[in-house]
């Protein structure tokens, strides 16, 4: 599966007219989420615009874009169980072994993070207000420590042309005068509490592309 996204910040003036727009559409659930996000000390996978979460306690999921695009609009994304069936333990290790040659395969996420040397890089904490307009899903989410934002994604089947899909998107958050985010928010929270990963990573604000000396 292929994740087209854009998000962005949803600014005071913007809510009434957002408001109006989501009762038009079917409202699906409110959740709470709990992103613990992983990589090497090293920052391995941010560099390769590879993202490593386990959501609530429940899943590991592996977003990835191979062609590093400089914003983060599009990703495929794979799910695994925590403790997997010995296929999907299977197939979790051959992911990671691509994109870290010195990958050791383990069986469970616990002996996985333990025996590769994962550290926690960003915890994310967001309530969530999920809608469905016809084949495009919308969150209103309000990120602890970040801001309120607007996430409005569409799923495509992988290897298929997702121009029309972002056309789409970007023609949306457009109803509301706002500016897509081309960075999401583990960037964000990374440029707050950890600008050295940060300007590690592939995806930066327009104005924070160039790195400071000192994060070099």
């Amino acid at each position: 599966m292929i994740e087209v996204e854009v998000k962005c910040a949803v600014v005071p003036q913007a809510w009434p007219l957002l408001e109006a727009r989501l009762r038009e559409a079917r409202f699906e659930r409110h959740i709470h989420n709990v992103d613990v996000y992983y990589d090497t000390p090293d920052w391995d996978l941010l560099q390769r615009a590879i993202f490593l979460r386990v959501r609530n306690q429940q899943k590991l999921e592996f977003k990835f874009n191979e062609q590093a695009e400089k914003a983060h609009i599009q990703s495929t994304e794979r799910a695994f169980a925590l403790q997997p069936q010995p296929d999907q333990a299977a197939a979790m290790n051959e992911l990671f072994s691509h994109f870290l040659p010195a990958w050791n395969p383990m069986p469970t996420w616990e002996a996985t993070q333990l025996e590769n040397n994962l550290v926690e890089l960003a915890r994310i904490e967001n309530t969530r207000r999920q809608y469905s307009l016809d084949s495009v899903q919308l969150c209103v989410d309000h990120v602890t420590g970040l801001g309120d934002f607007l996430e409005a994604e569409i799923e495509c089947s992988e290897g298929t042309d997702t121009r029309q899909a972002r056309a789409q998107l970007y023609t949306f958050i457009a109803e509301f005068a706002a500016e897509p985010l081309p960075i999401g928010y583990v960037e964000l929270w990374l440029r707050q509490h950890n600008p050295q990963a940060y300007h590690k990573g592939v995806y930066q604000l327009p104005s924070d592309s160039v790195p400071s000396q000192q994060d070099s």
